[in-house]
């Protein structure tokens, strides 16, 4: 399909995890940018969109946590990709049951998608919910962070070993305009990450989260 080049952008050819990139997250055209894949009309449902006791487990958790640290004064909860609002949602109406842990506590929702972002925006009325992009702007108290299927939702790099080197899975894109699946020598420094792991030293085929490494550096 011609559609397909979009994805590549300027690029002739690039890693699983980049093109993967383009797809869930452009702007424009990915697909959690573009359209609403949670729920009844969407692709798949999640554990917040099946029963609400899922996130009311998740809220006794965070008050059980923040009742462990002394009740501090300052409590921090950021949500990782909130998806439509469900289970952010669930924790507020569950917190109005804790008045003291209620009214320290302070929201944040970090989304990478901006069409998500408008939708969390309509579904979610409480006015102290804020949205950020940095986690440094977050000065004082302890953060819980957390999130519900947002590290499987970051693409990963593909590695395989030929001859004992480490060559990277890539796709291109052909005169037929069709993806084809190619493996490049892999770089220097992905080779150094790689073996840096003991584990993975007897592995043919390796699947690496280099973005959600990044992520956690955060």
């Amino acid at each position: 399909m011609k559609s397909n080049i979009r994805f590549f952008k300027k690029s002739k050819i690039l890693p699983v995890d980049k093109f993967f990139k383009n797809v869930l997250y452009d702007n424009k055209i990915g697909y959690y940018s573009s359209r609403l894949p949670i729920g009844q009309k969407g692709d798949f449902i999640t554990s917040p969109n099946i029963s609400y006791l899922f996130s009311e487990i998740i809220a006794i958790w965070m008050i059980s946590t923040w009742e462990l640290f002394g009740k501090p004064k300052y409590f921090n909860i950021v949500e990782l990709g909130p998806g439509d609002g469900s289970l952010i949602n669930v924790l507020l109406r569950s917190f109005k049951k804790f008045p003291k842990f209620n009214s320290i506590k302070k929201i944040f929702l970090y989304e990478k998608s901006n069409y998500l972002k408008k939708l969390q925006k309509r579904n979610i009325s409480d006015k102290n919910v804020k949205w950020i992009n940095d986690f440094k702007t977050i000065k004082k108290g302890p953060v819980i962070f957390f999130g519900n299927e947002f590290f499987d939702a970051l693409p990963i790099k593909q590695f395989k070993k030929i001859n004992n080197l480490i060559y990277e899975k890539n796709y291109t894109f052909d005169k037929n305009h069709k993806i084809r699946e190619v493996y490049k020598k892999a770089s220097k420094n992905n080779c150094k990450i790689l073996k840096s792991f003991k584990i993975l030293k007897k592995l043919n085929f390796i699947e690496f989260p280099l973005f959600g490494f990044q992520e956690l550096k955060k």
